[in-house]
Parts: C-alpha cells; sequence; structure tokens
C-alpha cells in the first residue's frame, strides 16, 4: 500500500507525453525478453499481467491508452515478422469507446497470453521459442528426418543438445513425424522406415561383404568355450562362420541342417556333428522339412547361433525363407542363449518372416560399419551388441 501511494503521488507530477514515453520504452523491452526473445513462460505472464495492471490504473484516459494498444499491435507486428507470420493475434473489439481504458488492456493481454500459449505448446505446427534459436518446427523435423535418412537412428538425448530444446518438444516432433509415416518410434529415440532387403540365393549372398562376415564370426569367437554345445543355422554367414570355428576351436559339439556347415566341420576329429537331415533344400544347400524339424527337437544346446536376414527395433528379427523358418525358431527354443550374426547392413531393414522380437534375451554380433547411433539406441533398450571397433 505504502508503494502504492508513492506511485499515485510521483505519477500524478509527471506530464502525461512523459509518462506515455516511459511506459512505451518500459514496456518495449519487458515485451522483447518476455515475448521475442525467449519463451513466453508462467513467469512472463504474470510479470506481463502485473505491468497491465498497473498501466491501466494510471493511464485512465481513452487518448493514452488507445496509444499503448497502438504500441501492442506495433511489438505483435514485429513478433509475427520475426515468426514467418506463424502467431495469429487478434486486436480485440471493443463495445463503447470508453472502455479502452483498463479493461480494454487486459482483453488484449489475455488475447495475447491465450494464443501464443496455446499454440505453443498444442502442437508442433509453430514456433519453438526456447533456447533463443527461433527455429521453426518444421525446419527442425525436417533436420531430424535428415539425420535419420543419413545415420539410421537418432536419440532423444542427442536432439535436445542439438536444437536446445526440450525432452517434450522433441517427442511431440518425432510424434508428428510418426504420423507422416518418416520415421518409427523406439524408447530413447527413432529409427527409420525398415527397408525391405531384396532376396537373394546363396551363391549370389555368399559374394556379398565377405570381409564383413569373417570380422563378426571372430568376435562371436569370444562368445564360445571348448566343449561347448552348439546350434549353427545355414545360409552365407554360416560358412564363414563355420571357417572360424575349425581354426580357433579343437572340441565342439556342433548340432545343424546346412550341409555347408557340415561339409567344412566334419574333417575336425575332436568336433562331434549331428546333421539333421529331412527334405533338401537346393537353394540353401540344408535340409528342412518335418524330419529335420522332429530331429533338431530331440537336442539341447548352450547356444544357438542363427543369421537372420534383416533386423529392425520396429519389426523384429526376420528372415526370408518358410522351409527354414520353424528350424530356426526351434533352435532358439532349445537353446539356452540366441545369438545373432548380421553384418551391419542388415540393421533397420525388413524381410519377409518374423522369427523373433528385438528384447533384452538376444545378443547381436556386428561388425564395425555399424552407426554409432544405431548402436547406442539399441543399448539404449537394453539390447547386447557386440561390434568391433571403429577404424580410425
Amino acid at each position: 500500500m505504502i508503494i502504492n501511494s508513492f506511485f499515485k503521488k510521483s505519477l500524478s507530477t509527471i506530464p502525461l507525453f512523459i509518462l506515455n514515453s516511459i511506459f512505451f520504452s518500459f514496456f518495449s523491452g519487458i515485451l522483447s525478453s518476455l515475448i521475442v526473445n525467449s519463451t513466453f513462460t508462467t513467469c512472463g505472464s504474470k510479470i506481463l499481467k502485473k505491468l497491465f495492471f498497473f498501466s491501466s490504473s494510471y493511464l485512465k484516459t481513452v487518448k493514452t491508452a488507445s496509444l499503448l494498444l497502438l504500441f501492442f499491435s506495433y511489438e505483435i507486428a514485429v513478433l509475427r515478422q520475426r515468426t514467418s507470420g506463424i502467431f495469429s493475434v487478434h486486436v480485440c473489439a471493443f463495445r463503447k469507446k470508453e472502455d479502452v481504458g483498463k479493461q480494454g488492456i487486459m482483453l488484449y493481454y489475455v488475447d495475447l497470453h491465450v494464443i501464443m500459449c496455446k499454440d505453443l505448446e498444442k502442437e508442433m505446427k509453430h514456433v519453438e521459442l526456447s533456447g533463443g534459436k527461433g527455429m521453426l518446427a518444421i525446419e527442425r523435423q525436417e533436420q531430424i528426418v535428415s539425420q535419420i535418412r543419413r545415420n539410421g537412428a537418432v536419440r532423444i538425448h542427442e536432439l535436445t543438445k542439438q536444437f536446445g530444446v526440450s525432452v517434450e518438444t522433441i517427442r511431440r516432433d518425432l510424434l508428428e513425424l510418426e504420423r507422416q509415416d518418416c520415421l518409427h518410434r523406439v524408447h530413447g529415440g527413432a529409427v527409420g522406415i525398415a527397408v525391405a532387403k531384396q532376396y537373394h540365393r546363396l551363391e549370389e549372398r555368399t559374394e556379398e561383404n565377405p570381409q564383413k562376415k569373417e570380422e563378426l564370426s571372430g568376435y562371436a569367437a569370444g562368445l564360445i568355450r571348448e566343449g561347448d554345445v552348439l546350434m549353427v543355422d545355414s545360409g552365407s554367414t554360416a560358412i564363414a562362420f563355420a571357417k572360424m570355428l575349425a581354426e580357433e576351436f579343437e572340441r565342439l559339439t556342433v548340432i545343424t541342417y546346412s550341409l555347408h556347415v557340415f561339409e567344412i566341420l566334419k574333417k575336425k576329429e575332436g568336433f562331434t556333428l549331428y546333421l539333421c537331415a529331412g527334405a533338401y533344400l537346393r537353394d540353401e544347400n540344408a535340409f528342412c522339412g518335418q524330419w529335420a524339424l522332429q530331429m533338431l527337437e530331440q537336442f539341447h544346446a548352450k547356444t544357438a547361433f542363427l543369421f537372420p536376414s534383416a533386423i529392425s527395433l520396429q519389426n523384429g528379427i526376420m528372415d526370408y525363407d518358410q522351409e527354414l523358418y520353424h528350424l530356426q525358431r526351434a533352435m532358439m527354443k532349445h537353446a539356452d542363449r540366441s545369438v545373432f550374426l548380421a553384418d551391419s547392413d542388415k540393421f533397420e531393414k525388413s524381410a519377409l518372416l518374423k522369427l523373433a522380437d528385438v528384447n533384452e534375451a538376444v545378443t547381436f554380433v556386428t561388425d564395425s560399419g555399424l552407426r554409432k547411433e544405431i548402436l547406442e539406441l539399441y543399448q539404449e533398450n537394453g539390447i547386447e551388441m557386440i561390434r568391433g571397433e571403429q577404424k580410425q
């Protein structure tokens, strides 16, 4: 009350035109700091509310209030220009000319506050003013899509640091982009839409990425001990894996339906081999069918090593061959642990058949070519990833 009385006495002695200049300068600084250059926060709205009450209490003339309202219109025009016209701020219509005092200015404040705060928080189609960057949501989303295409994945934590916005803002960005079928949201970030890998026969696949298959097979050796009982899938990576077993170990028990794996390991005297035979699948040089499945289901292994065609956080672990599908599923069921070997080109890809979900129960072994963004996102989802060191 004492302060209020002091202001009344002080302001009453100041000429009106000087008072107008003081208020114009004062409000200009406040609006620039609270609206144009930073986020319009609840705290900021409270400060503005007090200022409006203050101005309306001591500037009661219609002329002064009208000038002040005109000044605010100019400030909003500047705001619209700096934000590419995103804001839609409406000048209040007054029923009576004399209402342009306290009520008029307060109505203008309410209109400004609701439109800014509601639209900013509702959808990502509006301007993100935090961090002082003034970047449009659509611009930020375009950059996120570009990173997805380049790296295969993005992490929320990294995006918040990059754009200087909140976690909630990035989550809304990712939700909007998922609605547009630009990505798939996962825990901790997002991945691109998995592209379907084209199926190739075994002879063709054997020529693809031979160095990567040798590399990841070498990493898988660290998961095996002499005397272990293993189940081994078929495929082009299985050939490199079998050669590694023959070179690195002297005593193993191997259960397989791959004729390639059997032919490579049969010369190792310390190895015990079980070939689950049935109908011969020429395209894969492997056995399949009910007889092979029944034989496989009689065994139990410490580790099953499988070689899928595609892996995706959204769609799971996938392959193509329907004839081998039930055999692969049986391997996972009858082993204590399932390890999937896949070169880096198979991650965030899609195939015809889903073998299993990507979760904490599986282990992936891949080569050093797997992008850091994908590796970290899988790890953030609790998945064990074994990858070679990146070459400097």
